[in-house]
């Protein structure tokens, strides 16, 4: 994906105009930077200084930092990451590290890898105990990286709402997406579509023990296999009722919907998704 290719996808997503930055501060953030912009060398220094409403292009290379937070405050910012997808990552630098934390509101990811540390708990974690960030956005990212025994997942949603991934990709590691709640309740409002997940171990979609998304909807997935063949433990381990929301157009690298490793409540609608088997209105069993 092209800077130019990255400034139409913000435009359509609100946060330009015209197709040219419509922010207060426009950063850049990289090595061979333009001299023309207010230029920072790390990705810790950004968002130490940038300001609400802000926009961020990253440079495509690789960021060697790890434990990130975007703090609760730094709302309605935008980074958008430079080349094609995998060119812009962050690389948490040491076994132990997390990626990338939100606490924000408004945050939008454009094009942007991110990998946590061998044993790292997340790639991107979107909440914590007592914050509960609402609209955040992600498009064409990836995220790997997570390997530890009991990880929480490539991405962690806790306690957070009106969420959107578009065409983004969960891979190498044990666990995609996890639900967790905080003080404030269940994450809600959850849109994950056109997203591919591939070579993870355990679950592509779940929950921690006794959680529930509340308004979860999976469309136009994509569930696979890792390259060798084999399937996760669980493509999706959503077997608690109290998960509300509905699963629609997704492919799953199975000869059938069988609930061994499609397991859904009966809160969640099951609408024509695909296995071998062809389309299926078939609720797992």
């Amino acid at each position: 994906m092209n800077l130019w290719a990255s400034l139409k996808q913000g435009a359509s997503s609100g946060v330009l105009a015209g197709g040219y930055p419509y922010a207060k501060n426009n950063w850049y953030v990289g090595s061979n930077a333009p001299v023309f912009g207010r230029q920072v060398d790390t990705l810790a220094a950004l968002f130490a200084i940038m300001e609400p409403g802000d926009i961020a292009f990253l440079g495509p290379q690789a960021y060697e930092e790890g434990n990130l937070v975007i703090p609760e405050g730094l709302d309605n910012i935008t980074l958008i990451g430079g080349g094609n997808r995998g060119a812009c990552f962050i690389e948490a630098p040491n076994a132990g590290d997390e990626g990338l934390q939100v606490l924000a509101d408004g945050v939008t990811l454009i094009n942007i890898g991110i990998a946590s540390g061998a044993t790292g708990d997340y790639s991107l974690k979107i909440g914590s105990q007592t914050v509960s960030p609402a609209r955040f956005r992600a498009y064409e990212c990836k995220y790997e990286g997570n390997e530890s025994v009991n990880p929480a997942g490539q991405v962690v949603l806790q306690g957070c709402g009106d969420i959107i991934f578009e065409d983004c990709e969960f891979a190498w590691g044990v666990n995609g997406i996890i639900g967790d709640s905080n003080d404030d309740g269940f994450p809600t409002q959850i849109l994950v579509r056109n997203c591919w997940f591939h070579d993870l171990t355990t679950v592509h979609v779940g929950v921690g023990a006794a959680e529930h998304f509340v308004e979860l909807w999976l469309e136009n997935n994509r569930f696979d296999r890792d390259e060798a063949g084999v399937s996760p433990t669980d493509f999706l381990l959503l077997s608690d009722n109290a998960n509300i929301g509905s699963i629609s157009g997704n492919r799953f690298a199975n000869a059938t919907n069988a609930t061994g490793v499609i397991t859904i409540g009966t809160g969640l609608l099951y609408m024509a998704n695909a296995t071998e088997a062809g389309w299926s209105t078939a609720r797992p069993a």
